[in-house]
């Protein structure tokens, strides 16, 4: 930044005065060979020229050899000032190098009220501002809440511990505000009242030695009001229950539709599938967690699939804690049986599993459920399977996908009685399965592949 532009209390020598900026020269620089002095920042734009030269005798400038003046900064500093504000009253005068210290002290400084009346008041006269601004806050006498100066007229007008006298002159004197209401329902004499059944309909009025002769001699049509309230709140609620019980009603209807839509849905979905199904399991992690402390059940079932169009229907199922011997340790999979009236689940069970491929399996069946094609259908049927457990690594050249492929014996035609199936009980171990090769996102995805030879034969002769 350019020199100081301070008034100083004598004339300022011209030795001190930077050439270029013509004020009070600031970090001053000697330069050679002349031997002016300019300020530091003044240079700056003249040494990044291709030749600079010095402004005062056009010498050229070497920037190898600009040197700090510190004796020159010193006797600078030590000049004598006024304060910037002395027009406006201040008689501070002091050193250079004091200038910042009373610029944050000096009481001529105008600062915005610190209630945000939106005046400027200068740093000193703030304290007497702040008895007069009709902003300023201060407690009401009577009940301390705090409110402006300007307010406090108008909260009288409601303050609940100003001292009042009954307006229903019945001489009570010097009661608290908030103590109106009770005395006029206990206390006051010559108030007036309302009955206290004017809720079920009854309009006298009175004082309160009159309402008390009233209560005592219209008891019956007090009753008869009291009654015919309670008969309109009875017709009422028979139509709020009945109107909520048709609500109940379109609501199950709503659900069963939606319920309808989404079965449909999924059936559509599964008839475009050609023997491949890539099943997404999101929040992995707090499904194998609610699976080991048994918060949700252990078995997940995927949507349907089709083996080819117009074949043979099945689905698949997974544990996420294991079953059999692979619980606590391993993930189960397999091809799930599911009917409206049978449930049954086998599993094909796996003998080792390699680093990345199951390599053997023992008691092999598939899993079929009742399908609309399978009247058509050729049966006992001798599908093949495949587990792949995906690598979601970024490189794909790198992926390494965990697999099991197997032929298994000849499957019969299943019925709603018993639809046969089999999986693997040591698919995975949990620990390889959660790790970010396998689960990314919190999810990981399995694809279940089933070939099925000759499909264009598949369909029975007739």
């Amino acid at each position: 930044m350019p020199g100081y532009e301070v008034q100083f209390a004598d004339p300022l020598d011209k030795s001190f005065e930077c050439p270029i900026c013509w004020n009070a020269l600031r970090s001053p620089v000697q330069v050679t060979p002349c031997g002016h002095r300019v300020c530091q920042s003044c240079l700056e734009p003249i040494m990044r020229n291709r030749n600079p030269k010095c402004p005062l005798d056009n010498l050229p400038l070497n920037g190898e050899k600009v040197f700090p003046d510190n004796g020159c900064l010193r006797q600078i500093l030590s000049l004598k000032i006024l304060c910037k504000r002395n027009s406006k009253g201040c008689e501070w005068t002091g050193p250079l190098c004091e200038a910042e210290d009373h610029e944050n002290e000096c009481g001529y400084v105008d600062i915005e009220c610190p209630n945000s009346c939106g005046e400027m008041i200068k740093k000193r006269d703030i304290e007497s501002h702040d008895n007069e601004c009709l902003l300023r806050e201060e407690a009401c006498e009577y009940c301390n809440a705090g409110v402006t100066a300007s307010q406090q007229n108008l909260h009288l007008e409601t303050c609940p511990k100003l001292p009042v006298d009954c307006p229903w002159d019945c001489g009570a004197r010097n009661m608290t505000r908030d103590m109106l209401v009770v005395h006029k329902l206990h206390e006051c004499s010559v108030s007036v009242l309302e009955c206290k059944y004017s809720d079920a309909g009854c309009k006298f009025t009175a004082k309160r030695d009159e309402m008390e002769k009233h209560l005592e001699t219209d008891t019956k049509e007090h009753l008869a009001l009291v009654h015919e309230k309670l008969l309109r709140q009875q017709k009422c609620l028979e139509a709020q229950n009945e109107s909520i019980q048709l609500q109940k009603e379109h609501i199950k209807l709503q659900r069963d539709a939606l319920s309808t839509y989404k079965k449909d849905l999924v059936e559509l979905r599964s008839k475009f599938a050609d023997g491949e199904l890539i099943w997404k399991i999101s929040q992995f992690n707090q499904k194998m967690k609610d699976a080991k402390t048994q918060r949700s059940p252990e078995l997940l079932v995927s949507e349907p699939f089709y083996t080819h169009k117009n074949g043979y229907k099945m689905c698949a199922g997974l544990w996420v804690n294991g079953f059999g011997s692979g619980k606590g340790k391993y993930i189960s999979v397999g091809l799930q049986v599911k009917y409206e009236i049978a449930y049954d689940i086998f599993m094909i069970v796996f003998e080792r599993l390699s680093a990345q491929k199951v390599e053997r399996c023992q008691d092999v069946d598939g899993t079929v459920i009742v399908g609309e094609y399978d009247d058509i259908l050729s049966w006992p049927v001798n599908p093949t399977f495949t587990f792949t457990l995906l690598d979601q690594r970024g490189n794909t050249k790198e992926r390494r996908h965990i697999t099991a492929s197997f032929d298994p014996h000849w499957i019969a035609r299943p019925t709603p009685e018993r639809q046969l199936g089999k999986g693997a009980r040591k698919f995975v171990l949990q620990s390889v399965a959660c790790g970010d090769t396998y689960c990314k996102n919190d999810a990981i995805f399995i694809r279940f592949v089933v070939n099925v030879a000759h499909r264009g034969r598949d369909f029975v002769d007739a």
